[in-house]
């Protein structure tokens, strides 16, 4: 199962968040994506863009972090979190 939490944050604190899991037996960057665009459906946010310096956050850390530049559209808080808790494997 791969599974991500997202929060949005405004003057550091969580003002919404939620948790998103994927059964689909899909790579992990495709799961991924899937995931993201679930998740800001839910939160009725645009899909920030994806950037090569959020592909190493992502990878190195297992989070990454969106700030209003990110986005298309305005954003009401200070920055979008997501984190990767389970990626599927069985360590």
């Amino acid at each position: 199962m791969y599974k991500l939490w997202a929060r949005k944050i405004k003057k550091n604190k969580i003002i919404a968040q939620l948790t998103i899991k994927s059964k689909a037996d899909l790579p992990p960057k495709e799961n991924r994506d899937m995931c993201i665009k679930e998740l800001c459906k839910k939160l009725d946010l645009s899909v920030p863009l994806w950037m090569d310096k959020h592909e190493l956050e992502f990878e190195n850390f297992k989070y990454v972090t969106f700030e209003a530049d990110d986005f298309m559209d305005e954003i009401d808080f200070d920055k979008l979190i997501i984190e990767l808790i389970d990626d599927g494997t069985n360590l």
